[in-house]
């Protein structure tokens, strides 16, 4: 068969999907002496391309006509640190999964290790001029996606035209209770006091307009699993709008959750899409929901 249709054993395969299918069960069918280890870890080094998209998530849908280029001989980029790893990696930007419980960055409180002193003691390990800057943050409670840049130039350049650069972020969440929509778009007004309270309010005075849509992925009859997507950005917006609409995220005490099965706030950033700010390059990561989560469903 012509190698542009069909898997080989070459170094870079570049060849069109012929049924629709999932990503790792694909892999597994097309390269059966390759053992599920190495195929994860070629996934989540970056080294898979479908269309012309980095794609990192195992369960990623294939569709017939899709074109997936692998890169067998990249070396992983997939690095385990302490409460983080690095998922992607070039010169300018540097992604990494951040652990629930794990703050972004250093806090007045806060005597413990954040996710920018681990990957700024890593990248210095390997070459004390290597330095790291934060492009934006996850709550310490949330895991998920967190970039950052190498210079100070590309982080205030994406900081200060996050909207040419980002194109799409979504999270998904367990929120207590059995959602009756299966897609519902919130809209309130936020406002934040001097002990970094956020709460809703009625009026637009001293408050910002805060836009989440939401979809529903599965539930059972305690919870429900929802994947959303913020039209707008506020500290907690997710978790406060969820618990003014009744179903708050489950382990939110702070948002009147009742229920902590998880022990941890039951938040995760899944996917991040953008416009590499340099190369031009379109590069989106995705990360699947911890298992817990998706155990908690099906148990109910």
């Amino acid at each position: 068969m012509n190698k542009k249709s069909s898997p080989s054993n070459q170094e870079l395969n570049s060849y069109i999907i012929e049924e629709d299918t999932e990503l790792l069960k694909h892999l597994s069918a097309a390269y059966p002496n390759k053992k599920k280890a190495l195929l994860k870890s070629v996934m989540g080094g970056g080294q898979i391309r479908i269309n012309g998209d980095v794609i990192t998530q195992f369960n990623h849908p294939l569709k017939k006509g899709d074109e997936i280029q692998i890169n067998w001989a990249k070396p992983s980029k997939k690095i385990k640190l302490q409460k983080l790893n690095i998922i992607y990696e070039d010169q300018h930007l540097i992604a990494i999964e951040k652990e629930a419980g794990l703050l972004s960055v250093a806090s007045l409180k806060e005597k413990t290790k954040n996710a920018v002193q681990i990957l700024k003691e890593h990248m210095e390990a390997i070459d004390p001029r290597n330095k790291v800057y934060i492009i934006h943050r996850l709550e310490r409670e949330v895991s998920g996606i967190l970039l950052f840049a190498k210079s100070k130039e590309l982080q205030e350049q994406l900081q200060n035209h996050w909207e040419d650069f980002i194109i799409d972020r979504k999270y998904v969440a367990i929120v207590e209770g059995k959602v009756k929509e299966t897609s519902h778009t919130l809209k309130n007004y936020l406002r934040s006091n001097k002990h970094n309270e956020v709460f809703i309010v009625d009026t637009p005075n001293n408050a910002t307009s805060a836009i989440t849509h939401f979809k529903l992925l599965k539930q059972s009859n305690a919870y429900s699993m929802l994947e959303f997507k913020l039209e707008t950005g506020f500290k907690n917006q997710i978790r406060v709008q969820m618990a003014h609409f009744g179903y708050p995220v489950t382990g939110d005490k702070k948002y009147t959750a009742r229920k902590n099965p998880l022990a941890r706030v039951a938040l995760h950033a899944n996917l991040m899409e953008l416009k590499h700010p340099i190369s031009g390059e379109h590069l989106k990561f995705e990360l699947v929901p911890p298992s817990n989560f998706r155990n908690l469903v099906a148990k109910g």
